[in-house]
Formats: structure tokens, C-alpha cells, sequence
């Protein structure tokens, strides 16, 4: 059987603990230690041996333990503030380390969302120079071209927009029926440049002619932009 050995702060406090259910006499005897000695044995309680006559005196004396008791309750504050200032150092750098394992393990049990923000492609399309039509556009209107690919779309939308949430949506017709990919963003700015910036996924697009869809919360209707998948 292994015993475990007690350092002499972890042995005072198993002392205080059985001190509390003892019943005090408060008779003082002969073989008492000095108030000098149980003042810095409460000041400094790891400087005294515990092979020292006097602590093995201290627990077995209901007066001595008592008055140790006492001078421990009255030591100056340093002490005390320096003991939660280190404790509260230490549970800051566990708390840092605990971070930093949550977002390895998550990292590992993540790593396609990873992947996929490395992945997307960033283009810009400006549509200040279109018209804001419903349905078909002009064939004046050259198409906007866009690859087959997990986008980060930047729309410059048409002169006049406003600021709002923006459904974006890329179909094979204006009525949306044959979607390919749709996203929500928020507009910024003012005209004459407002803008929305949204994630795409067109990576199962086929080459071809497809429409650009945008359409403001609250309004009845998309605006519709000729779009090429290259």
C-alpha cells in the first residue's frame, strides 16, 4: 500500500479540518509554544518541519491549534490577494488551453467546412450599367459570365437599388423553375454603389445559358440578368 506524503501546507490544512470538530478547552498548559512560533508558523506554515517538537505540539493541543487558528485568520491581505491573483492566472491558461483543444478537435471533425471556404473562388459582376428589367432581358445586354464553380459572388446592383436582404439565384429560366443555386445576402451602401455579397455553389452548372436573378425582400417580382456558365 502506497502511502501519499502530505507537503506541510496540505498537513495544516487536515488539521484545521479535524481542529473544527474538536471541542475546545482553551486551557493553556506548560508545554505550550509561544505566540512568536504560531505566528510565523500561520505566516509561513511550509518553513516548519514537521518533525518539529513544537507542530507535533501544535495538533495535539486544543489552546495551541486554536490561537494558530487565530493568528492564520489575521494575516495581512498581501497574501491572500497574491494567492487569487495566481489563481485566477491559472484558470485563464487553462481556459486558453481548453479553447485551443475545442478548436483542434473541432478543426478535425470539420474539415470539409474548412476546405470549402479555401475553395471558393472570388469574382465580381457589376450590374450598374444594366437596366433593371422583369423578365427577358434586352439582347443588347451582354450576357455576365461567371465559371462553374463555388463562388464568393460581388454584386454591384443596378443604379437606384436599396440597401436590404437580397435573395440571389441562378436558374435555366427566368420563371426559376430549373434553379441551379440560390443564396440571401444583405445589400450595403448607397447609390450610385450598392452591394451584395454572396456565396454560390454552381459546380454542378453545365456550360451554357443561364439567367441571374435578384430580388429585394418585399418586392413582388425578381430583376433578371443573362448569365453565362463557362
Amino acid at each position: 500500500m502506497i502511502k501519499k506524503t502530505l507537503n506541510s501546507e496540505e498537513w495544516f490544512l487536515r488539521q484545521v479540518e479535524s481542529y473544527t470538530h474538536r471541542q475546545p478547552s482553551g486551557d493553556k498548559t506548560p508545554d505550550c509554544v509561544d505566540d512568536a512560533f504560531l505566528k510565523s508558523y500561520a505566516k509561513r506554515p511550509t518553513d516548519v518541519s514537521l518533525s518539529d517538537r513544537r507542530a507535533d505540539h501544535v495538533t495535539s493541543c486544543n489552546y495551541c491549534l486554536g490561537r494558530l487558528l487565530q493568528f492564520r485568520a489575521t494575516r495581512p491581505a498581501g497574501a491572500s490577494v497574491r494567492f487569487r491573483y495566481a489563481a485566477v492566472a491559472a484558470m485563464g491558461l487553462a481556459c486558453l488551453m481548453v479553447g485551443f483543444v475545442v478548436a483542434n478537435v473541432w478543426n478535425h471533425k470539420h474539415p470539409a467546412v474548412i476546405q470549402v471556404q479555401s475553395a471558393e473562388l472570388h469574382r465580381t459582376l457589376d450590374l450598374s450599367q444594366y437596366g433593371t428589367y422583369r423578365g427577358d432581358q434586352p439582347s443588347s445586354n451582354p450576357p455576365l459570365r461567371l465559371p462553374a464553380a463555388l463562388l464568393r459572388l460581388e454584386l454591384a446592383l443596378p443604379r437606384l437599388s436599396q440597401p436590404g436582404a437580397y435573395s440571389i439565384m441562378v436558374a435555366s429560366d427566368t420563371n426559376g423553375l430549373n434553379r441551379v443555386a440560390c443564396a440571401t445576402g444583405t445589400a450595403v451602401g448607397a447609390d450610385p454603389r450598392t452591394v451584395v455579397t454572396v456565396s454560390l455553389d454552381l459546380r454542378s452548372a453545365k456550360p451554357g445559358k443561364y439567367v441571374l436573378s435578384t430580388q429585394l425582400q418585399g418586392e413582388d417580382a425578381p430583376y433578371t440578368y443573362p448569365l453565362q456558365i463557362e
